[in-house]
């Protein structure tokens, strides 16, 4: 019962400060039907919001309550308190929990779907960009600076073929994938669960994917086997010289 009331507290705080309430507003009753709406599933912190007008919105999830979705809340102090940017010209869909913290973008080109599984995390400072389509299965993580992006926006012209080389794909990342800091994933990418990609992995199309592996560098490798992420038991409590 206590937990249930510091949730109301909170969801009414949030609500109040005016750098949430207006565009959280406009954002839910514009996209969401009435009856998700009206509960505010989703809550923006400094949004610029770009081109959303034409785009869908969809929360797919049998529970929906108070700030399930939150976007542009800080996530890393390091980095700059500037919200989130919105691009939506095509479709995002939420699954379900799903948190994008502080100095990020989330854009989606007219053909674009954008998809985020139940429990979604990203830290601070992402960049996803879909103007094909990605999606991310349950339980995904997010470091800081990571980007996703489906087309390299520029095809090569191939001289011999005397055609255009393909220069996108959709992206789909497995369940309990985990990106570490400035990864970079490229059009064509599909992983199984359990992945871990080190910091500044580059991860493209062709690479051998591994479950219960670390993979890093570039070109990508299998670093470490039979090793998982145990959300929720996965913090440094202290730190010591030992």
């Amino acid at each position: 019962m206590a937990n249930k009331f510091i949730g109301y507290i909170s969801f009414a705080a949030n609500l109040l400060n005016p750098h949430v309430f207006f565009k959280t507003l406009f954002f839910n009753f514009y996209h969401l039907p009435f009856k998700q709406a009206i509960k505010f599933p989703i809550w923006l912190y400094k949004a610029k919001l770009y081109d959303c007008f034409s785009g869908k919105v969809v929360i797919n999830s049998k529970e929906i309550r108070p700030g399930m979705i939150r976007l542009g809340f800080m996530g890393g102090h390091m980095y700059p308190n500037n919200g989130i940017q919105i691009w939506n010209k095509g479709e995002l869909i939420f699954h379900g929990r799903c948190i994008i913290g502080n100095n990020s973008s989330i854009i989606t080109g007219k053909e674009g779907k954008l998809e985020f599984g139940d429990d979604f995390l990203a830290t601070v400072s992402a960049r996803i960009m879909a103007y094909i389509g990605i999606r991310f299965g349950q339980h995904a993580r997010v470091g800081f600076d990571v980007m996703l992006m489906d087309s390299n926006f520029h095809p090569l012209f191939d001289m011999e073929k005397k055609r255009f080389k393909r220069a996108y794909g959709k992206i789909d990342i497995g369940d309990y994938n985990w990106f570490g800091s400035q990864c970079l994933v490229m059009p064509g990418v599909k992983t199984p669960e359990r992945c871990i990609f080190g910091a500044r992995s580059v991860v493209t199309r062709g690479c051998q994917f591994e479950s219960y592996c670390v993979h890093g560098g570039s070109p990508l490798r299998v670093l470490s086997r039979n090793v998982m992420r145990i959300i929720g038991q996965d913090t440094i409590e202290k730190y010591t010289d030992e």
